[in-house]
């Protein structure tokens, strides 16, 4: 099932064998997600899980290595794109040092075509905060001067919904965070 499809159904409308046929189509055991070595720092369970603690690290190489030369990066809150392989890890990097983070993993799940991750951004705003302010003017947090900014602590959830090519490469991401709550944090 394509997770950018809803499926039209009513409550309770699902019969036993078609729902027994679903969770054989499942390639997660979300049970298992919850507590599972899945949410561990550094854990390479999944395509975005290596993008992200490869990012964490500053480990380039790595992080590149997840995803495909045509990638396309949708920031949902604000419809931004950012499309290629070079332009991607650009703005991956002024992110990541935009900010001190501790990350704290929430979800982490992947099929062969698609996955999830899912983690509390936390950490203090350091002076790289104007090289992301820049890339993106929504991530100017309110301040003329994003240089007022550091050493402020923040925590915002994130989530990533990205699609998988058949070489295991990540080649589309929605991401999405709550914007207006970061700006309040800063104001």
């Amino acid at each position: 099932m394509n997770p950018m499809t809803k499926r039209k159904t009513t409550p309770n409308s699902t019969s036993e064998s078609t729902r027994s046929r679903d969770e054989k189509k499942r390639d997660v055991d979300y049970k298992d997600l919850k507590h599972g070595k899945d949410l561990e720092h550094g854990s390479t369970a999944t395509p975005f899980s290596r993008l992200a603690w490869a990012l964490f690290a500053d480990d380039w190489v790595n992080a590149a290595a997840q995803l495909a030369d045509d990638i396309e990066w949708d920031m949902m809150p604000n419809l931004q794109k950012i499309a290629g392989k070079e332009d991607v890890i650009k703005f991956l990097k002024a992110g990541k040092n935009a900010s001190a983070k501790e990350p704290v993993p929430l979800l982490n799940a992947a099929t062969k075509e698609w996955g999830v991750w899912e983690y509390m951004n936390q950490g203090t705003v350091t002076k790289d905060m104007r090289v992301l302010a820049e890339a993106d003017s929504d991530f100017q947090l309110g301040a003329e001067d994003t240089s007022a900014l550091e050493g402020q602590r923040y925590a915002v959830a994130v989530c990533f919904v990205y699609q998988i090519n058949e070489k295991g490469e990540i080649y589309l991401v929605h991401e999405y965070l709550d914007l207006a709550n970061l700006k309040k944090q800063f104001k």
